[in-house]
Order: C-alpha cells, then sequence, then structure tokens
C-alpha cells in the first residue's frame, strides 16, 4: 500500500513539473472608437398631443408636427450612419498603412 502511495504522489509531482502544451494566439480584434458627437443623437421633444375638445384641425396639426419630428428623426439617424461609415473607413485607411 505504502508503495501505491509513493508512486501516486511522485506521478503526481512529476506531472507539474511539465510544461504546458503552447496556446494559440488569439486574432487581433480591431475595435473602432467611432462614436457620435452629443449633438447628433440629442432628443427631440414629441410633438404635444392635442387633448380635451380638440377638432379636426387640430388632429391634422399634429400629425403633421409628427410626420416633420420623425423625418427629422430619420435624418439625424442618417447623419450619424454616415459619420459612423466616414470613422470606420478613415481607421481602415490608418489599418492598411
Amino acid at each position: 500500500m505504502r508503495t501505491v502511495v509513493i508512486l501516486a504522489a511522485s506521478a503526481a509531482l512529476a506531472a507539474c513539473s511539465s510544461t504546458p502544451a503552447e496556446q494559440p494566439t488569439p486574432p487581433a480584434i480591431t475595435l473602432y472608437q467611432c462614436a457620435a458627437p452629443a449633438g447628433m443623437t440629442a432628443p427631440e421633444h414629441q410633438p404635444l398631443r392635442p387633448v380635451g375638445n380638440y377638432t379636426q384641425e387640430d388632429v391634422a396639426l399634429y400629425i403633421t408636427d409628427l410626420h416633420h419630428w420623425a423625418t427629422r428623426g430619420w435624418r439625424k439617424l442618417a447623419r450619424v450612419r454616415e459619420h459612423a461609415d466616414k470613422c470606420v473607413a478613415s481607421n481602415d485607411e490608418d489599418d492598411e498603412d
């Protein structure tokens, strides 16, 4: 029994002295810091909904204001996308140099 314990302990100690296999290096990851300026992402207040005793004209004006508000939002989003695309393109050019 004593011999088995001694053999097991020596095998365990021999395993500790061996070097582990070389780990493969992970591929390089390119991170882009392309945050849009705060002015491009500032929220705009929604048009106020008509309340109480409102007319069809009030509803029509609200829908028109809502349409303009949404159009400005989509234009802002397009400018943010253009900004991000330009930033990524400039970083790609830097990587190629």
